[in-house]
């Protein structure tokens, strides 16, 4: 007899089995017998734990986003220096996505449907860019700019290039995008 028990780990289970999914198929077109049979559960177990599958999939969502804006706050704090900061923000924001990769795509396949879901005092991992911008146009260090629209640029940049080279279409080494990226982003912010 083969009767599936809800086990302790069976959160874990289901959130990992609907993040696999979500990357995969995408949070509308995957489904909770899906989710179930994947983290080898009974579907009702899905429901001990969350109310439906968009909880899990803006549970899974705000707590990637946290663990993200936290790599590029601690990024931010290394420095005073508006540009050695922006360096290390451009340079977490890369690393997150090499290290962290189903975090990272799921944030970016999530973003379209998640993001208008966050309570609007809820700080993105753009803030942290839009406050670094701000920070270094008042010290003098960048042009004056929008610093939305300067963290538009930035990350543009960072997520165009990480797509590009995951796809093939950059041959170039992981670290070299990086220190190319982060050179034409601070030409960007430059004031000359």
């Amino acid at each position: 007899m083969n009767i599936k028990t809800h086990r302790p780990d069976s959160k874990n289970q289901i959130s990992k089995a609907a993040l696999s999914l979500f990357i995969r198929k995408g949070i509308k077109a995957t489904t909770t017998r899906e989710i179930a049979k994947k983290a080898g559960i009974a579907e009702g177990t899905i429901y001990r734990h969350f109310k439906s599958k968009n909880d899990i999939a803006s549970e899974l969502f705000l707590n990637y986003m946290t663990m993200f804006r936290g790599r590029l706050s601690e990024a931010q704090a290394r420095s005073n220096e508006p540009r050695e900061s922006m360096k290390e923000m451009i340079y977490a924001f890369f690393y997150f996505a090499k290290y962290e990769p189903k975090a990272y795509n799921y944030i970016m396949a999530g973003h379209y449907s998640e993001l208008t879901k966050m309570k609007n005092n809820f700080s993105k991992p753009k803030d942290i860019f839009v406050n670094a911008i701000k920070e270094g146009i008042a010290k003098g260090d960048f042009t004056k700019m929008d610093e939305n629209l300067g963290a538009a640029l930035l990350i543009g940049m960072i997520t165009r290039s990480i797509l590009f080279f995951n796809n093939g279409f950059i041959a170039k080494e992981y670290e070299k995008i990086v220190s190319d990226v982060t050179k034409a982003a601070l030409k960007v912010l430059s004031k000359e």
